[in-house]
């Protein structure tokens, strides 16, 4: 099941968070997540990839830290193991835990792991990150809450502005590996280019992992060789390749997850230079938000279901810094100004790789080689 939260709602939890850290009350008067009242504040483990990834592992740890400094919650994390074959002992050990809540991301299986282990933990509340929205088993659990934010959208955004800045009007897209997540931001990048330019080339590659910035740097310049004059670097850590790619071949690159121009800024400011923006998923904010509502009412969540965070309701947004300000025209600012808008109001259309069948994903993806 889709659902989409509503901005207002969003808005909500942001602005009643001053209300909950200085109200004045203890951790001794906040309900359990059975609702009960409960003298111990709830624990919370995050289970997450290995930090200084510039991706999801990092976001997702902003909000981590800032759910632990702001709300009456214990904490704790755990760095997921490199191998997956691990990735099972690794939740059960937490679930053996006894904690209230338990968040990770989907990753490389992890998805399935949790599916696997929720029905024998019912007291436990379980949310992961990333999961599709086709996703087996999600709508059999009451005590699993999936999340996904709207990667085709902010993608459609990159595409956009993408093949606007193209002087070739060929771009690419280089992922660490590709599966449903992943397929659902190549679907948006390719349409947005399409929207930006109906005779769009857009290459599509993927380096291997998340973690090989040779491997991706490697991939990104034959995407280069090939004419392809912006990179859109989406494989995490990896990522650093590709954008190293781009600054050694003097075209533009664009980053995702976090603002990867950022951490270049006045330490290698050629690298900065050339990365344009950032295709921004706040997963600090979902992840922290979760926690909220599961401490404020539980039974005000959806279980079983997948809540998607889109455009709307600040779940995503193209970064506009001081590197997007100068290097990109007025008039594409405006453009892109303009279709956020328009997607925040319905008036334009972002498709998904998750309302596709697998031949429509494929023959998008063959409409725009690179030839």
């Amino acid at each position: 099941m889709r659902k989409l939260l509503p901005l207002t709602l969003a808005l909500v939890m942001v602005f009643s968070l001053a209300a909950c850290g200085t109200g004045g009350g203890s951790p001794t008067e906040q309900p359990s997540p059975s609702g009960e009242p409960n003298d111990e504040k709830p624990k919370v483990i995050y289970i997450g990839g290995s930090l200084g990834d510039a991706g999801i592992a990092d976001a997702t740890y902003e909000g981590y830290e800032r759910m632990i400094n702001e709300l009456p919650v214990d904490g704790e994390f755990i760095e997921l193991p490199a191998d997956p074959s691990a990735y099972k002992a690794t939740l059960l050990d937490a679930c053996d835990k006894n904690p209230d809540m338990i968040f990770t991301s989907a990753n490389n299986g992890m998805i399935d792991e949790v599916i696997a282990a929720a029905p024998d933990f019912p007291d436990i509340k379980f949310m992961v990150l990333d999961t599709g929205l086709s996703q087996e088993g999600v709508d059999e659990l009451d005590n699993m809450l999936g999340v996904l934010v709207a990667q085709n959208e902010v993608s459609f955004l990159a595409g956009y502005l993408a093949m606007r800045m193209s002087e070739t009007g060929k771009i690419g897209i280089v992922v660490g590996v590709e599966y449903p997540t992943l397929s659902d931001f190549i679907t948006g990048y390719i349409s947005g280019a399409l929207h930006a330019n109906p005779d769009a080339q857009v290459a599509v590659s993927a380096s291997g992992d998340f973690v090989d910035q040779a491997a991706a740097k490697e991939t990104a310049l034959a995407q280069i060789r090939q004419g392809c004059d912006v990179i859109y670097a989406v494989g995490a850590g990896s990522s650093f390749g590709t954008l190293e790619a781009v600054k050694d071949s003097g075209v533009w690159g664009i980053g995702c997850d976090t603002d990867l121009a950022a951490q270049f800024i006045g330490v290698d400011d050629e690298q900065a230079d050339c990365i344009i923006t950032s295709a921004y998923k706040d997963w600090g904010a979902v992840s922290y938000n979760w926690v909220k509502r599961v401490i404020e009412d539980p039974n005000s969540l959806e279980w079983g279901t997948v809540e998607v965070y889109g455009v709307a309701d600040g779940g995503c947004k193209l970064i506009e810094n001081e590197i997007y300000n100068k290097q990109v025209p007025d008039e594409i600012k405006a453009e892109v100004n303009k279709l956020v808008e328009d997607i925040k109001s319905g008036k334009q259309d972002c498709p998904s790789y998750f309302d596709m069948t697998e031949d429509q994903y494929l023959q998008l993806k063959n409409s725009v080689t690179v030839k």
